[in-house]
């Protein structure tokens, strides 16, 4: 499918962000998205999900007829913002209007963005329903809704206002379900809402450009690697671990000796989440300690590494930590610090994910293929020649 299908101002918008093409996930969505039929997604993070939802959808909108007409649900605030900013860039030329509506922020402000009459709601489950409760948000022209990471979604706590706010809008609505991976839970639950639910599936984008690796070592050994790897000139990496306080007491070690560290707790407030991820974007900080449910949703552009320090007990999981590099095409490395047990389970991973892990090292100030590696020690043997290759 050819992106000349779309309304001729969004291909301008798309050729604009240097988009000539879809990926694969944008070419089997968009047209089944178009004919209207409700639909569950399974793609790799990094792989244009939310534009391949967000074009159709535009596309649908009818700018005359003020009231919302599609609303799209994501499980954090940094997620909802991430979406509504692309929403919004492609918008513009279409004449929507498009709201953000989180919990956190201030009710009263939130009830004024609803004023203006915005076609396009991108919001957080819990403050939507509210704001239904409270009868400022009228659902009735409602056509479309979007439940993006929708494996989270059924986790938070907010969930139970999820089948609430699908209730309040006409039973032709159209319901799009998306995520990097797709539960057995949110199979159900699509499913309850319609039978005829269709599914896809995209097996991208995990190998693609991605190196995924390992470096053996012992838990002790840990601490002294990751501040090798923070020594690499222009580091940048997410270290992901289930243990926070593991987090605090390796990055509180690091900053002492000299390596610029930063926790990304899940708990952070929305202006110091925002300056956190900034200070790693622009270089300010080299490693970004978080762990999964800190980091789900965040998009930081050409991040080079991710680096585990306990190896993820599912699939799943790893699927969401490696999709942090890698995405929409750029190259990154995967880093697993694993004692032998663990290396034993992650090497597991590969026959799911189809995956070739290759031992690394740090060595000469860079991650390098292969064993580790020593400085020669002098010695009083002479020295072997080298081949000559002519």
């Amino acid at each position: 499918m050819s992106i000349d299908q779309l309304n001729e101002r969004l291909i301008e918008t798309l050729r604009k962000n240097g988009i000539e093409k879809y990926t694969e996930v944008q070419e089997k969505t968009i047209p089944v998205i178009l004919e209207g039929k409700d639909i569950i997604v399974q793609s790799p993070t990094g792989t244009g999900k939310t534009l391949a939802y967000v074009l159709p959808l535009l596309q649908s909108v009818d700018s005359s007829v003020e009231v919302p007409q599609v609303m799209i649900m994501a499980p954090t605030r940094e997620l909802v913002m991430q979406i509504f900013q692309v929403v919004q860039e492609y918008a513009k030329s279409m004449e929507i209007k498009v709201a953000s509506i989180v919990g956190g922020a201030d009710v009263k402000r939130q009830v004024e963005k609803l004023k203006g009459r915005p076609q396009i709601i991108v919001g957080s489950p819990g403050r939507i329903a509210q704001l239904i409760k409270m009868k400022k948000l009228k659902m009735h022209g409602v056509k479309k809704i979007v439940l993006d990471e929708v494996d989270e979604l059924l986790k938070t706590d907010d969930q139970k206002e999820i089948p609430n706010i699908i209730k309040a809008t006409m039973k032709d609505r159209q319901l799009l379900y998306f995520s990097a991976t797709i539960t057995p839970q949110a199979k159900t639950f699509a499913k309850n809402q319609n039978e005829q639910v269709e599914e896809l599936v995209i097996e991208q984008s995990l190998e693609g450009n991605i190196v995924h690796g390992y470096i053996p070592c012992d838990d002790r050994e840990q601490l002294e690697i990751l501040r090798r790897i923070g020594s690499i000139p222009n580091m940048k990496a997410l270290v992901f671990s289930n243990d926070p306080f593991k987090l605090e007491g390796y990055a509180a070690k690091l900053n002492f000796r000299g390596i610029r560290t930063a926790i990304l707790h899940s708990k952070l407030g929305k202006m110091e989440r925002s300056r956190v991820l900034s200070d790693l974007q622009s270089g300010k900080t080299t490693l970004l300690f978080t762990t999964d449910v800190a980091a789900r949703g965040i998009d930081i552009e050409n991040l080079p590494y991710a680096i585990t320090l306990d190896v993820p007990e599912k699939v799943e999981q790893y699927t969401h930590r490696s999709g942090r590099v890698g995405r929409m095409g750029n190259k990154g490395t995967v880093v697993n610090l694993v004692n032998a047990r663990e290396q034993k389970h992650l090497l597991s991973l590969k026959g799911t994910q189809k995956l070739n892990f290759e031992q690394l090292t740090v060595f000469g100030g860079d991650i390098v293929k292969g064993e580790q590696k020593t400085q020669p020690k002098e010695s009083n043997k002479p020295k072997s020649k080298k081949i000559s290759k002519k």
